[in-house]
């Protein structure tokens, strides 16, 4: 008996000791575990967006080639009607539901950043490929322009999105394309309407495609000492400026708000729709054009900031802003 309690006494210490060793294991790999759901967490949020469930209703055809929304009609383009995933009317409806879900979410979503809408249903395209790229997702606006009141007026007959398969299942890209549905009515300068769709995917929808850039460090010129960005023609001109581009523009817009805050670009559209100048401008509106509304919106004069940025821009007043305008309209009108 002597012999059996102290062989307890020994092994008493040990037992308490694995106990211990397992309590503090098993607490270890429960809180290693609890820092990796986090960090998985954490990583879907920075690659996804959660948005509100839309109460919309769908209408689908039985074929499953076009479904409306709310905001959106949704269709498959016939290049895809041979892709296995997109070849029977039921693979069509379900996919096409759930993008129509995801894009009435972003719809309200975009509208809350800025304060606008369209007037118009957006059409969405499906493709296979978009000008022969698998790549590459446009938004186009179609106009058209009538003579009232002794002046030239646009009328926005309709917006297209299209989206290679590839790109669509990109939520950010999704994101930056429907910013230009919002905004390319306002016939802003490349540089700009771009830096604001990346600014969307980026800041809002998370997008890791670009990034910040210094805005003195960073800068780039054409051969006439002008920063490279202000006469971008788009992404349908492709060259090894081409992602500096986006990111640069991004930067000057991210900069921008970051100043003036998250009611500035709300309120400089606002100011554009006040002047009807998306309805009134022959084309394109320069930098100076819209270094007027940035400066209304901001409070100050932002030329200088432009002309360190090395942009051709110069001060102008809302009188010469419709002086150029009306005299722009009147050789048209006599053409």
């Amino acid at each position: 008996m002597k012999n059996r309690n102290q062989l307890n006494n020994c092994l008493a210490p040990i037992v308490i000791s694995l106990l211990i060793f397992i309590f503090v294991g098993c607490a270890a790999l429960e809180e290693a575990q609890q820092r990796k759901q986090e960090r998985t967490r954490q990583q879907q949020q920075e690659r996804y967006v959660t948005f509100e469930r839309p109460t919309t209703e769908i209408q689908m055809a039985e074929d499953g080639l076009m479904l409306e929304s709310e905001h959106y009609t949704f269709t498959f383009a016939e290049d895809l009607l041979t892709h296995p995933d997109y070849d029977e009317p039921e693979e069509r409806q379900n996919v096409g539901r759930g993008a129509l879900l995801f894009m009435e979410s972003l719809y309200s979503y975009v509208h809350d950043i800025f304060g606008f809408e369209p007037e118009h249903q957006l059409i969405v395209n499906l493709r296979q490929t978009h000008h022969g790229s698998q790549h590459l997702a446009t938004t186009s606006t179609r106009t058209q322009t009538v003579y009232r009141n002794g002046g030239w007026l646009k009328i926005v007959q309709g917006i297209e999105m299209d989206f290679p398969v590839t790109m669509f299942n990109q939520r950010d890209v999704r994101a930056h394309e429907l910013t230009h549905a919002f905004t390319n009515i306002y016939l802003l300068p490349t540089w700009f309407t771009e830096g604001i769709a990346v600014l969307v995917q980026v800041e809002y929808a998370r997008g890791k495609s670009f990034r910040r850039l210094d805005l003195h460090e960073d800068l780039k010129t054409d051969l006439d000492g002008r920063n490279a960005v202000q006469y971008w023609e788009g992404h349908l001109s492709r060259d090894q400026l081409t992602e500096w581009r986006y990111s640069y523009s991004y930067s000057i817009v991210a900069e921008l708000k970051k100043r003036f805050g998250e009611g500035f670009y709300p309120t400089v559209f606002r100011l554009m729709e006040a002047d009807q100048l998306h309805q009134r401008l022959p084309g394109e509106m320069t930098t100076s054009f819209l270094a007027y509304y940035l400066s209304q919106a901001a409070g100050e004069d932002l030329v200088p900031f432009f002309e360190e940025l090395q942009f051709d821009v110069r001060r102008i007043t809302k009188e010469q802003i419709m002086a150029a305008i009306m005299e722009a309209n009147q050789d048209q009108l006599g053409r």
